[in-house]
């Protein structure tokens, strides 16, 4: 009978895999924390970015760059207009579409959202060389481009 575990310890094999999900979830929760103070939750957070780096941004681009379904993201943006942070306008060339932009007070939560964020990387990363971030950088690259490149579709089959 064949094993459907991989060869040699599987444990340490995926050892690297386990850290990028701990980081990934610690993270997350200090995001989620931060934001909470300022009255704002993480998925807003991350919407209100993407509209900050992408102004005039239509519903449905927006739910697709953040990986959400655009019911979704309705609601996000519902909450964010409603407090004042995005305006929503007509798009003229798609009657049936809204553009989204940051209003001032949008763009300075936006502003202290980038500063937490710095912070945190930089408490993450205190006592790493750059050239072991580089390095880290690198790998993490590769892996994701591992998972989403030609290979690994012909694998999948």
């Amino acid at each position: 009978m064949k094993s459907s575990e991989p060869t040699g310890n599987y444990r340490q094999k995926v050892q690297l895999g386990y850290l990028i999900h701990e980081l990934a979830r610690l993270m997350k929760r200090r995001l989620d924390g931060e934001a909470r103070l300022h009255k704002i939750t993480l998925p807003q957070w991350r919407a209100l970015a993407h509209v900050g780096t992408n102004a005039s941004i239509t519903q449905s681009a927006l739910a697709q760059a953040l990986d959400t379904d655009p019911m979704t993201i309705s609601g996000v943006l519902d909450r964010l207009e409603k407090n004042g942070l995005i305006t929503r306008e007509p798009d003229p060339a798609d009657s049936r579409a809204k553009l989204t932009q940051l209003t001032p007070e949008g763009a300075e939560r936006l502003a202290v959202a980038r500063r937490l964020g710095a912070e945190m990387y930089e408490a993450a990363l205190a006592g790493i060389s750059k050239d072991d971030v580089a390095i880290a950088e690198n790998v993490l690259r590769q892996m994701r481009d591992n998972l989403i490149g030609p290979t690994a579709m012909s694998e999948d089959k």
